[in-house]
C-alpha cells in the first residue's frame, strides 16, 4: 500500500500535468482560430497573431489592380471593399493597395481596418470614420488646407454690399510677402489683375475658389496648370500685415471657411 507521502506526490504531479495541458490548450486557441480563419479566407496573403490583453489576429490582403477587387460585397468585405473601390476609381495610381484587418477573439470583432497605397494611407477604427493617417482628415471628402502656412491667420467671413452686389469672402491675414497656397488640389481657370492678382481654381465636385490679394504670382500660377496645396500660387504684398480673400463656392453657393473646413475634420 503506497505511503501518504507518495499519494500526495502523485496527486501533485497529476494536478501539475493537468494545469500544463489546460494552459497549452488555452494558448493554442488563438492559433487554432487563426488557422480556421485562414482556411476560410484564402485571400489573406499574410497572417500575424498577437497575444496581449486580447487575442488579436491581423490579416493582410493585396490588390494589384481594380480587377482584383471582388465584384460582390459579403460580410467583412463591406468594411473595406467600398473604400478600396473608391480609391481605385478616384486614385488609380495608388495601386497596388494593401488592406490590413485586425480582429479580436473569440468574437472575431474587427478592431480596425487600414488601406494603404503608394502615397496614401487611410484607416478606420472601431465605430469611427475613415481617416487619412497623414493629415488626419476624414476620407473620402474635401480636406481644406489653410492658404497661409506658418503665419498667424485669424479667419473672418466678410459680408458687404458693393455696387448693389453681395460679396461673400473669407479673409486671411499674415505677415507681408508670405506665400499663398491653394486650399485644395485643382486646375487654374483664370488669372486676373486689377491692383492685385486673383487666381480662380476649379477643385472638382463643383467646388471653385477665387484667391484675391496677391502682390506677385509664382511660376505655377498660369491658366490651365494643375496645382496642389503644396504649391504656392503667389505672395502677399510687402507690408507688416497683409490680407488675402478666398471666395469659395460649392454648387453655386458661397461657403463659410469655418463650416467648410470643419466638414473634413471632427
Amino acid at each position: 500500500m503506497p505511503s501518504l507521502r507518495t499519494l500526495f506526490l502523485t496527486l501533485f504531479l497529476a494536478g501539475l500535468a493537468l494545469f500544463i495541458v489546460v494552459l497549452f490548450m488555452k494558448k493554442a486557441k488563438p492559433e487554432q482560430d487563426a488557422q480556421s480563419y485562414t482556411e476560410q479566407n484564402p485571400n489573406c496573403s499574410e497572417i500575424k497573431i498577437h497575444s496581449k490583453k486580447n487575442d488579436l489576429v491581423e490579416c493582410f490582403l493585396n490588390f494589384e489592380s481594380a480587377l482584383d477587387l471582388p465584384a460582390s460585397i459579403k460580410g467583412e468585405d463591406s468594411l473595406y471593399i467600398p473604400m478600396a473601390k473608391f480609391i481605385g476609381e478616384r486614385f488609380p495610381e495608388e495601386f497596388p493597395l494593401r488592406v490590413r484587418h485586425i480582429f479580436s477573439f473569440p468574437g472575431k470583432t474587427i478592431d480596425s481596418v487600414g488601406i494603404s497605397g503608394k502615397n496614401i494611407s487611410i484607416a478606420k477604427g472601431k465605430n469611427s470614420v475613415w481617416r487619412n493617417e497623414k493629415n488626419g482628415c476624414k476620407f473620402p471628402g474635401n480636406c481644406l488646407v489653410i492658404p497661409l502656412k506658418g503665419s498667424v491667420i485669424p479667419q473672418k467671413f466678410a459680408k458687404y454690399d458693393n455696387n448693389a452686389e453681395r460679396d461673400s469672402r473669407n479673409r486671411f491675414r499674415a505677415i507681408g510677402e508670405a506665400p499663398v497656397n491653394a486650399i485644395l488640389p485643382g486646375k487654374i481657370l483664370k488669372v486676373e489683375r486689377d491692383s492685385l492678382f486673383s487666381v480662380t481654381i476649379y477643385h472638382g465636385e463643383n467646388i471653385y475658389s477665387k484667391t484675391s490679394g496677391l502682390s506677385t504670382l509664382s511660376d505655377h500660377a498660369k491658366t490651365g496648370n494643375i496645382v496642389s496645396p503644396d504649391i504656392a500660387l503667389g505672395f502677399l504684398p510687402p507690408q507688416d500685415t497683409a490680407f488675402i480673400f478666398v471666395e469659395i463656392t460649392r454648387n453655386g453657393k458661397h461657403e463659410r471657411w469655418e463650416k467648410f473646413y470643419s466638414e473634413g475634420r471632427d
